[in-house]
């Protein structure tokens, strides 16, 4: 997935005679000839994330990319990951193109790398990063503007990043013969129609597809959103209020709509607002977010969240079963947003905002939930399911501002904890770009997770770095990479 990571800034061009596009053999002063060896990978998997916009009514550049990636196939890289946008992609209901992405397969099959393909059923545009928009297909974004089901809060504001899990089961989509078709349906059909189109490739270069769940392609709700003027650390907004969603409230608690309390000032802080206070222990007052109403819909709004996800999932695979897509050669994974900000408070308000709910009871654990379900998935279906976390090269004073009550390696080691309890496989992102050529500091911490706490049982599945380009393959960083990819 993609929609994350800041924009380094752009390096100068090189002309096409400045990359070197394969490596140099040494002449022998005497005796046999000794070539620079390529560098042999760790245990690890490395992926390397694609520009945003390396599909667009094809494959973008493709002479261009193809030095590219032999370059990253020369520091040890596994493979890349790409967003196969769903705007892009199913331009007409039913009607899809994949031409673009076959001839990604194509070319990583002759350089010798692999794809993790992320279905991309999410807006491209106003994320930290997003250089280029994609919005959703028209066909799909009118009837949801229209039924009111896209994720909006209680001061009206609307994401269209993505749909609102509540047009999931909504039969107002069409299909390619004027039927209407759920939300679930049209990500099903999706999923079929991808891996028809690859064919042979699905299991042999195409090796993990990762299933859009919601902004960003992330398993949570849009409540922050930098195109509305959220700043970092803010809270954020609940995003509950579409018509759905209300119906959904009103059909599963004695609730209305959600509570007043909830955060009007997506920019604030979890004690600015009256859900999210921490009680002063000399007036023993009880906290809303763990009491009463505040309670009850706080957990709802996990809950369903955590339904929407396993929903998604099931479609994906029964798709996969669909087209004989056999379980031991295609990996599903799951992104799980690294909200490591406000996470001191006992609020966590950051993460519940976006869904995740660690703060309703003592034992409340979102990542423990969200990795159980991914079990009872794998379980059931017999196919290898992946936790994605992001957030991995940061250390709990990567944030130099106290206020912002960041811990991210804390957070970090919640989710290995849950993953490990249930038995699902962790993978990793950086949750920011950095400059490769200067970021020993960030291989440094990376390598620390991946390794996990105890090597050869947790070490983690497979990282994946943003984010492929000029910079990125230069002589300086693809030095650090290789040295970092040997060592994993």
């Amino acid at each position: 997935g993609g929609c994350r990571g800041n924009c380094t800034p752009m390096a100068p061009k090189k002309r096409p005679g400045d990359v070197q596009k394969k490596p140099a053999a040494k002449k022998p002063a005497a005796g046999p000839a000794l070539p620079l060896e390529p560098v042999v990978p760790g245990r690890v998997p490395i992926f390397v994330m694609m520009p945003l916009d390396w599909l667009t009514s094809g494959l973008k550049s493709p002479g261009k990319l193809r030095d590219q990636l032999e370059r990253l196939k020369t520091a040890g890289v596994r493979g890349v990951m790409a967003d196969v946008w769903w705007g892009l992609c199913e331009p007409e209901p039913g009607q899809y193109r994949f031409d673009g992405a076959l001839a990604l397969i194509e070319l990583l099959k002759e350089v010798g790398l692999k794809l993790q393909a992320t279905m991309a059923f999410h807006k491209c545009g106003g994320n930290v990063g997003d250089a280029v928009t994609f919005p959703l297909p028209s066909w799909a974004l009118t009837p949801a503007r229209e039924k009111k089901l896209l994720y909006c809060s209680r001061g009206g504001v609307v994401s269209e990043d993505c749909l609102s899990l509540s047009a999931d089961s909504e039969e107002i989509f069409p299909g390619l013969d004027g039927a209407k078709r759920t939300a679930l349906a049209c990500y099903g059909d999706y999923v079929a129609a991808f891996v028809a189109h690859c064919g042979e490739h699905i299991g042999t270069t195409v090796v993990e597809l990762q299933v859009g769940m919601g902004p960003c392609g992330e398993l949570r709700y849009p409540s922050y959103m930098l195109s509305n003027g959220w700043e970092f650390p803010g809270v954020g907004l609940v995003m509950a209020h579409d018509s759905g969603m209300l119906q959904m409230l009103a059909r599963d608690t004695s609730m209305s709509e959600p509570p007043a309390s909830l955060p009007e000032n997506q920019n604030g802080k979890p004690d600015d607002c009256a859900m999210f206070r921490a009680s002063k222990k000399a007036k023993k007052e009880p906290e809303q977010f763990s009491n009463g109403e505040g309670k009850e819909f706080l957990q709802w709004y996990s809950k369903v969240l955590l339904e929407h996800g396993e929903a998604v999932l099931n479609v994906a695979v029964a798709a996969l079963s669909d087209k004989g897509v056999k379980p031991d050669c295609l990996d599903l994974s799951v992104k799980v947003s690294g909200l490591h900000w406000n996470v001191m408070h006992p609020s966590r308000a950051t993460e519940v905002c976006a869904g995740y709910d660690c703060c309703t009871e003592p034992q409340a654990d979102a990542y423990s939930q969200i990795a159980e379900m991914l079990a009872r998935v794998a379980d059931k279906t017999g196919r290898p399911l992946i936790f994605n976390f992001t957030c991995l090269e940061m250390n709990n004073w990567s944030n130099s501002m106290p206020e912002t009550l960041s811990a991210p390696e804390d957070l970090i080691a919640q989710v290995r904890k849950a993953c490990i309890a249930h038995g699902v496989p962790l993978a990793g992102e950086n949750a920011l770009e950095f400059d490769l050529a200067t970021g020993e500091w960030a291989f440094t911490q990376m390598n620390k997770q991946l390794r996990g706490w105890s090597p050869g049982r947790d070490r983690m599945h497979a990282l994946t770095l943003l984010r492929l380009g000029e910079k990125f393959v230069s002589d300086e960083s693809l030095r650090e990479l290789g040295k970092f990819a040997s060592s994993t």
